[in-house]
């Protein structure tokens, strides 16, 4: 799907959410251990996903622009940011963390990336103008931060990994 330019920091951010994702789904498969895989989660969490999550609240739905959105896609945006806050934090809040969660985690970040890139951002591609559009590109390349992380060992290549990053 081809996204405006100004949106396009957010898209990368996702790109890195899902290849993170799919690690721990990865990690889960192949039995590698559930600390590593939390430590791995609480690493994004801090350094990408939260911060992610106040850029796209911040910048996206700052002023009037928000107002020319659909209830029900707001209503959604801020139901999965929510939800995937709360699970983070029950997830961190109940250690060891449980393979049960863990997988909840991924697969609900899965499904709002999905959203986001699939009803989201069309939606403010097509309702804000380009002013907007433009403060908001401005804004993102400002408080963009690159996602791509090594993580070492790569719990979700072999079972029962065990080391930092």
């Amino acid at each position: 799907m081809k996204r405006q330019k100004e949106l396009v920091p957010l898209s990368w951010e996702h790109h890195s959410a899902l290849v993170n994702a799919n690690r721990i789904k990865l990690g889960l498969k192949v039995s590698a251990d559930l600390n590593r895989i939390f430590e791995f989660l609480d690493y994004v969490w801090r350094h990408d996903l939260e911060p992610h999550f106040r850029r796209e609240e911040d910048i996206l739905l700052h002023g009037e622009s928000q107002h020319r959105l659909s209830n029900e896609n707001l209503a959604e945006f801020h139901r999965q940011h929510q939800s995937l806050r709360a699970l983070f934090k029950e997830i961190s809040q109940r250690p060891p963390a449980t393979a049960e969660l863990l997988q909840d985690f991924a697969q609900q970040l899965i499904e709002h990336v999905q959203f986001e890139e699939r009803a989201f951002f069309p939606e403010i591609e097509q309702k804000y103008d380009r002013a907007e559009l433009t403060e908001i590109g401005r804004l993102l390349k400002e408080a963009h931060v690159p996602g791509c992380i090594t993580w070492q060992p790569p719990f979700w290549k072999a079972a029962n990994s065990s080391g930092n990053r």
